[in-house]
This record gives C-alpha cells, sequence and structure tokens, in this order.
C-alpha cells in the first residue's frame, strides 16, 4: 500500500499545484468578471491547464511545462504589482469555500477509497492510468491493445491524470483526488452565482450539489435499506429502464466518471452565462471580448469531457446570447459579432481532439426519435419534485390571476403525457411573470429540457428495453444544474431579510456546524460498500480481497514502462474482470467487452472484440497459439490469476515463457 505519508504529500502537492494555477490567473480575470474573478479563477485555471497540457501532449512535449505558462502569467501580474495584500484577505472566503468543498469529499473517499468492481470505477481507473503512464494524444485505450481513446471523451481523465502527474503522485491515489477536486470547483462556481444575483445568503446556490431527490427520501422512510434507497433513487423514470443520476448520488457513489468529471464546467458555463445576462452592457474595453473567451473556451471543453454536454449547452448559449443582443444592442448588427465568436473560438479551442474523434472513433448515435413511453407522472415527480413545487410557489401570483392555467397539465395528463403538461404548466407560471432575471431564465431552460425528454430521445445502442437511457441520464443531470440554480436563487431572494443581524463570527461558527453534520451524514449515512478504508489508496482494498492478485499488479507496476501490453482474461462489464489493466493502466488485449463494444459501434473494430476474445482464450488453452497470438498484439507478459484459471482451461508454452512473478496462485509470465 501507498504510504500515508506520501498520500498526505500528494494531496498538498495536488493543492499548491491547483492554488498556484488559480493565483496566477486571477488578476487577469477582473476586467470580465470583477468581484467574482478570484474564486472563478479555481475553475479558469484548471481549464487552462487541461488546454495547454493536451496541447504539449499533442506536441510530443512534456506536460509539466505547462507550469511554464503559469509562471509567467503570475510573474508579469506580480511585476505590474496586480496583486494587493488587502484585496487578497478580503478574497480568503473563496479559499476556505474551496478547501471545506475538497475536504468534505476527501473524508467520504477515506472511508471508501477503494477502486472496486462497482459501477465504472475500473473503466475510470484504467483511463487514468494510462494517461498517467504515458501522457501522449492520443491516449492508449488500455482495454483495447494498440488502439486509442479517440473511442471516448477522456479529457476529464486527462485533465485530473495531468494534475496526477504535476502532483508527482500515483494513479491509485489520484483517482480518490478527482471528486473532491470536482466537487471543490463546483461548489465555487455555485458560490460565485450567489455573489453574483443574490445580496444575502450567498451560499444557498451550492445547495444545488447536495440536495436528494424525492425518491431517496420516499425510499429511506419506506423502509429500503442504505444502498438500496440510494441505488433506486437513481433508477426512478421507467421502472429502471432510465438512468436519473443527481450531484449528491454520483459524489457519494465514487464514480469518477465523465459526466461528473465536467459538472464543475457546467456550472462554470451557468455563472458566465448569468454575467452575460447582468453584466454585458456596463462590460467595458477588452472585458466583454474576455468574457467571450471565456465561454469559448468552456463551451468548447464540453465536447471533450462529456459530449452530450454540449448539445445542450451550445443551444443555451445561442438563446441567452440572442436574448442579451436582443435586449441591449438589437439596432446595431455589428454588434453581434462578439457574440457570433464564442461557437466559433469553442470549436476551434479543442479541434484536433474533435478531427480526431470523429475520422477515428466514429459514433453510436443515429439521430432524435420520438418518445413512445413518456415517463410516469408518480416517476417524474420522484426526481423533480422540488424544483416544480418552487417554481409553482414562486407563479402562485400569476396562478391566481390565470386559474385556468391549471387545466394544462390536466389536459396533458388526460392525453397520457401528464409530465410534459406539468413542465409546460410550470414554464408558463415562470414566463407569466415577464421578468428578466437569470433565475427566470435559467428555470425555463430546464423545465424546457425536461419537456424535451418527454417528446425526444437519441438513438444509441442502448437497444430496445432501454431506449431512452442515456437520454434521460445525461440531459437530466443537465437539467438538474439549471432548474436547481434557479430554485436556489427564488428561495435565496425568498429569504433575504432572514438573518440579516447574524454577525460574521456565528455565521462562521454555524458554517463549521454544518461541515461536521454534513461530513457525519455522508460518511455515515452515505454510499459504503463494504470494503475497507482509512485511506487514500484506492488499490488498498486489493491487498484484503485478493492480495496475491494484488502483489502480481504491484510487480506490473514496478516495472514503470507504458509500452507493455499485459495478457489477462477479457473482462465482463461491471464485474471483478480487467483488474490488472484497470489498476495499472497498462494496455490489454480486450478488457471490460460491454463497454469496448459499445464505444466502437458501428466501427470495424467492433467485430474484432469478438476476435480478441477468442484470442485471449486461444493464449491460454492452446500452447501452439500463445506465443504467437501474443506477438500478434505486441504482448510481452501474461498475467495467471483467479480469474484466468476459473474462465480457462490453461495450458501453456512453459518453455517459452520465463515466470518472472509467483505467488499463492498467480503466475506473470513474459516471453522467453
Amino acid at each position: 500500500m501507498i504510504s500515508i505519508e506520501s498520500q498526505i504529500l500528494t494531496v498538498i502537492l495536488w493543492l499548491i499545484i491547483i492554488k498556484f494555477c488559480q493565483i496566477t490567473i486571477y488578476p487577469y480575470l477582473k476586467p470580465a468578471l470583477g468581484q467574482i474573478s478570484y474564486g472563478l479563477a479555481y475553475p479558469v485555471g484548471i481549464l487552462l491547464l487541461t488546454i495547454v497540457s493536451w496541447y504539449l501532449g499533442l506536441a510530443g512535449l512534456p506536460v509539466q511545462l505547462v507550469l511554464i505558462l503559469f509562471a509567467l502569467l503570475g510573474g508579469v501580474a506580480f511585476y505590474k504589482k496586480q496583486y494587493e495584500l488587502t484585496d487578497l484577505k478580503s478574497m480568503v472566503r473563496w479559499d476556505m469555500i474551496f478547501l471545506a468543498a475538497f475536504a468534505l469529499l476527501l473524508i467520504v473517499r477515506w472511508f471508501s477509497p477503494g477502486i472496486i468492481p462497482s459501477g465504472e470505477k475500473f473503466m475510470d481507473a484504467a483511463f487514468l492510468g494510462s494517461i498517467m503512464l504515458n501522457p501522449t494524444v492520443t491516449p492508449f485505450d488500455p482495454w483495447f491493445a494498440g488502439e486509442t481513446l479517440n473511442i471516448y471523451y477522456y479529457l476529464g481523465h486527462w485533465m485530473m491524470g495531468v494534475l496526477g502527474i504535476l502532483a508527482m503522485g500515483t494513479s491509485s491515489v489520484v483517482f480518490n483526488l478527482m471528486l473532491p477536486t470536482v466537487f471543490a470547483l463546483a461548489a465555487v462556481s455555485a458560490y460565485a452565482i450567489g455573489v453574483l444575483l443574490l445580496k444575502r445568503h450567498q451560499w444557498i446556490p451550492m445547495l444545488v450539489l447536495v440536495i436528494p431527490n424525492a425518491a431517496l427520501v420516499w425510499h429511506a422512510f419506506t423502509g429500503k435499506g442504505p444502498i438500496d434507497a440510494w441505488w433506486a433513487s437513481t433508477r426512478v423514470i421507467g421502472d429502471g429502464t432510465t438512468i436519473n443520476e443527481y450531484p449528491l448520488f454520483s459524489f457519494l457513489w465514487g464514480d469518477p466518471h465523465a459526466h461528473l468529471l465536467a459538472c464543475f464546467n457546467q456550472l462554470l458555463f451557468i455563472c458566465l452565462l448569468a454575467v452575460m445576462i447582468t453584466r454585458w452592457q456596463y462590460l467595458k474595453g477588452w472585458g466583454k471580448y474576455l468574457l467571450i473567451g471565456l465561454l469559448a473556451l468552456s463551451l468548447g471543453t464540453m465536447p471533450t469531457m462529456n459530449s452530450w454536454d454540449v448539445i445542450i449547452y451550445a443551444g443555451v448559449y445561442v438563446i441567452v446570447a440572442f436574448m442579451v443582443w436582443w435586449r441591449f444592442d438589437r439596432h446595431q448588427i455589428r454588434k453581434l459579432l462578439p457574440f457570433l465568436l464564442v461557437p466559433v473560438l469553442s470549436l476551434l479551442s479543442y479541434a484536433p481532439f474533435l478531427y480526431l474523434m470523429v475520422t477515428t472513433g466514429g459514433s453510436s448515435i443515429e439521430g432524435f426519435f420520438l418518445v413512445t413511453t413518456p415517463s410516469p407522472i408518480i416517476e417524474f415527480l420522484g426526481v423533480y419534485l422540488f424544483f416544480l413545487v418552487v417554481f409553482v410557489i414562486s407563479g402562485f401570483t400569476v396562478l391566481k390571476k390565470y386559474p385556468w392555467l391549471i387545466a394544462l397539465p390536466i389536459i396533458f395528463g388526460l392525453l397520457g403525457y401528464a409530465s410534459l403538461g406539468v413542465a409546460l404548466f410550470c414554464i408558463i407560471l415562470l414566463l407569466a411573470k415577464k421578468e428578466w432575471l437569470p433565475e427566470t431564465i435559467f428555470g425555463v431552460i430546464g423545465l424546457a429540457i425536461l419537456v424535451f425528454l418527454e417528446i425526444f430521445y437519441l438513438k444509441d445502442y442502448m437497444g430496445d428495453t432501454y431506449y431512452r437511457m442515456n437520454t434521460v441520464f445525461k440531459f437530466g443531470f443537465c437539467a438538474w444544474f439549471f432548474l436547481g440554480i434557479s430554485s436556489m436563487l427564488i428561495i435565496g431572494k425568498w429569504l433575504r431579510n432572514r438573518g440579516s443581524t447574524v454577525n460574521s463570527t456565528k455565521a462562521w461558527a454555524a458554517a463549521c456546524v454544518v461541515f461536521v453534520c454534513l461530513a457525519g451524514i455522508f460518511v455515515v449515512g452515505g454510499i459504503n460498500l463494504g470494503y475497507p478504508g482509512g485511506n487514500l489508496d484506492g488499490e488498498a482494498w486489493l491487498d484484503v480481497s485478493h492480495p496475491a492478485d494484488y502483489q502480481g499488479i504491484e510487480y506490473l507496476q514496478t516495472l514503470n514502462d507504458p509500452s507493455i501490453i499485459v495478457v489477462e482474461a477479457e473482462g465482463t462489464s461491471y464485474t471483478y474482470g480487467s483488474r490488472v489493466s484497470a489498476m495499472t493502466g497498462l494496455s490489454t488485449i480486450i478488457g471490460w467487452t460491454g463497454h469496448e463494444v459499445g464505444w466502437r459501434t458501428g466501427m470495424d473494430e467492433t467485430e474484432d472484440v469478438s476476435t480478441r476474445m477468442a484470442d485471449v482464450r486461444a493464449i491460454y488453452e492452446d500452447p501452439t497459439k500463445t506465443i504467437s497470438l501474443m506477438k500478434k498484439y505486441g504482448a510481452t507478459y501474461l498475467f495467471v490469476g483467479e480469474v484466468e484459471q476459473e474462465m480457462y482451461t490453461i495450458n501453456l508454452p512453459l518453455e517459452d515463457l520465463v515466470n518472472v512473478f509467483s505467488s499463492d496462485g498467480v503466475d506473470v509470465y513474459q516471453i522467453r
């Protein structure tokens, strides 16, 4: 196991690098972001670190060179005396929020650190390990030897992998720093929205990250066990045929998956939209173009981190940008130019990434189709009840004036589209108030996404039963942030006169109590799947559960050679299979087969999955083919452990192999 001292050092270096990136770009954000520039320098700094390091990898240069850019930016700002001690002291609250959010999730990971075969932790660990072993563009696909990760939007894993390299950490520890970092970046972005739009209780938008859905509350009070209640709360709509994840569940479940790694960027983008809505007419000089550049960087990052997000946010940007132009500059066509730069610059920002993905990765999406089974109203409310109640209360004055509006959801319900009717009903309540406010705009956008989900879906490889799964999952996750931010802003304004007499000392004391309570709830009532914790080493559980495998994997890690291809048993998705490649980041011939088939749907390599499965079996069972098939894929090491012994009748040409490691039924061979 990685020593506790080494784990602590990795955490310290990790935070120092994040802070270094943040503080060096902070002065440059002031013309566009003003009072929230210090806070948003955290997520913007990480996005800048990511794009520069990715291009360094594309050029074949060491990613560590990215720190030179930040050093230069900081040096110039210091030379120009853009750092003032009094100013920095007044910004400490942003650092406290970032560190508190980071520490909260770090505590959760400390008690549940395992890279275990639940969810897609193995997949995320494999991607992270591959990138940290060899940070070149495009990284190797650890589950399809000889091919790359162009088939997947891997940039979130690249982002964290580069941070891990700079912090000189191991992938098994970095794995458990990913979600605390994303949670902290998201919390800072949400707090910035509160600072921008609320006069008091500016912390309220951060609650979007920790509120549960109604289904979790229902299951908890009807006697389900903790794990069953958490899981059932994400399989609500369609009686388990869709996924309805929400941030609290995703962070506690612990998969640093693409949709979750990308969530801080969603909140950053929403905050930048709020800046555009409220401050566009006041921005001077190059402040407008700086805001345009930040929007382009955030939007351009989306398809490379979680490609589904950009379908929503690109459309949202077009709508909001047109509204802002129409409100302030509609008599001057030439003033459309800055707004038009965003889609152009966003496409250019990661153009090589998109080119490589399109030309070599393909797509499994077949287009938009009509939904045949709309969401039952009870299931719909199980996910979105809280937000809908806030919107109805907010629009009660409208309902009093036009009581006939209540007929809308009833009519749609009689037609079999009750959920669609409720969403439309809430949209009308918000629009009828005729308010040019971010909470109104964001609320309508979130509800419009729900309307879309009741009418259309994107057809992919999920089959007929689960045909809505990814659409409801990924677009619904986007909707949660718009609905949540809108609701929290509405609540924040309801409470603006509450607590006005509380002094800052009592407020900080209350914040500490809340932190301790949340940490206790997350650890005790959170998602603990029974694996041992007490450290940040994601592989440590293997030493207890599969000690021989653990020792064999450790041996391969000591070789520290990213070019190694190791043969292990094919892996069935969501099982203990492919554990060697998952823990080491080394490529194997075929990993989780279901995932590779899904990623490569519509490509020639899809048929190659079955060929590779047959070849791996022959390597283990037919000694006349072992060496030739290993050479076919460039494999030099062969792992024989409990999984291989269960799946195959092992029969190896031992005269052609050297046993380089042996322990308690696990053997690692190298071609002689």
